[in-house]
C-alpha cells in the first residue's frame, strides 16, 4: 500500500490549522459574551452589589431570600401557565396543520410559505405591530366592540393579557413547528400505510396505530424545544405590557431584568439567573438525550 505523500500531508495540516483560525475568533466571541457572563452570574449570586459600592459578600442570602419573595413565586407562576398553555397551543395547532401539509399536493409549497414567513420576522416588529393591533383603540379592539358591543381590554387587563402574549407568540413561531412536524410525516414509510389501508384501518387507526409512533422522538423534541423557548420568553412581554397589569405578564425573565436594571439588585438578580439556568439546563438534557436516540 502506498504510503501518502508528505507534501499531501502538510497541505491537509495547513488546511487545518486554517480552520483553527477561523474558528478562533468565534470562539473567543463565545467565551466573553456567553460563558464568562454565565461564571460571572454564579460568582455574583453570593454578594449584595449595586453597581456603584463595594460588593457584599451575602453567602446563600439571596438564594434563601427566593423562597420568601412574593414577586418571584408570581413570575414563576406566570411562566408556567404561559408555557403550558403556549405549548399546548403549538403542539395541537402544529401537529394538525403539518399533518394537513403532508395530505396535500396543489399548493403545499404555498401554505409551507405561508406558515413560515411569521417566524423570519423580527420578534420585535412583530411585538410592537401587536402592541397596536390590540390596542384599546386598535382594529382587534374595534372589531370586537363592533360585533359584541365591548371593548375587550386585551393588554389591559390582568385576566386576559397573559393569553394575548401567548396568542402573539403562536401566531409568530407556530410555524417553525409544523415545519419539523411535516418532516417527520415524510419520513413515515408509506408503505406502512398501504398494509394498514388493506388490513381495514380508518384514519384514527393509522393515525394511532402508524402515524404518531413512527414520529415519537419527533413529538418529544419538539415537545422540549417548545418548553425551552416558551420558559425563556422576554420580548413579547416586555413590549406588550412591560410585565403589567400587576406583574400579570411578569415572566421569569423579565422579573430578572426588572431586578437587575431597573432596580440595580445584580447579586439578587444574578440569583434569580443561576435558578432560572438549572431549570433549563434540565429541559436541554432531555433534549440531548432526544436527538441523541434519534441518531441512534
Amino acid at each position: 500500500m502506498q504510503k501518502p505523500k508528505i507534501s499531501q500531508i502538510s497541505y491537509h495540516k495547513r488546511l487545518q490549522n486554517y480552520g483553527y483560525i477561523f474558528v478562533i475568533p468565534i470562539v473567543i466571541m463565545f467565551l466573553i459574551f456567553m460563558i464568562y457572563p454565565m461564571i460571572n452570574a454564579f460568582y455574583l449570586s453570593f454578594f449584595d452589589w449595586d453597581l456603584v459600592s463595594e460588593k457584599t459578600f451575602v453567602g446563600f442570602n439571596n438564594f434563601k431570600h427566593l423562597i420568601s419573595d412574593a414577586r418571584f413565586i408570581n413570575s414563576l407562576k406566570v411562566t408556567l401557565v404561559y408555557t403550558s398553555i403556549s405549548v399546548i397551543f403549538f403542539m395541537i395547532i402544529s401537529f394538525w396543520l403539518a399533518y394537513a401539509l403532508s395530505t396535500i399536493t396543489k399548493l403545499r409549497r404555498f401554505y409551507q410559505s405561508a406558515f413560515f414567513v411569521p417566524a423570519v420576522l423580527s420578534i420585535v416588529g412583530t411585538a410592537v405591530g401587536f402592541r397596536y393591533i390590540f390596542h384599546n383603540l386598535g382594529i382587534v379592539s374595534n372589531i370586537t366592540s363592533s360585533l359584541f358591543n365591548t371593548a375587550v381590554p386585551w393588554l389591559s387587563s390582568a385576566k386576559i393579557a397573559n393569553y394575548t402574549t401567548i396568542m402573539v407568540i403562536v401566531w409568530k413561531v407556530v410555524g417553525v413547528y409544523i415545519m419539523l412536524f411535516f418532516a417527520g410525516f415524510l419520513n413515515v414509510p408509506e408503505v406502512y400505510y398501504e398494509a394498514a389501508k388493506i388490513d381495514g384501518a380508518g384514519f384514527w387507526g393509522k393515525l394511532i396505530y402508524i402515524t404518531i409512533p413512527s414520529i415519537k422522538n419527533t413529538i418529544i423534541l419538539i415537545f422540549v424545544s417548545c418548553v425551552i423557548f416558551t420558559f425563556g420568553a422576554f420580548p413579547v412581554q416586555y413590549i406588550l405590557t412591560r410585565g403589567g397589569p400587576s406583574n400579570a405578564t411578569e415572566v421569569l425573565a423579565l422579573y430578572i431584568y426588572n431586578v437587575g436594571f431597573k432596580y440595580i439588585k445584580i447579586g439578587y438578580a444574578s440569583a434569580i439567573s443561576v435558578v432560572y439556568f438549572f431549570i433549563l439546563f434540565i429541559f436541554a438534557l432531555m433534549q440531548i438525550r432526544v436527538i441523541t436516540s434519534r441518531n441512534d
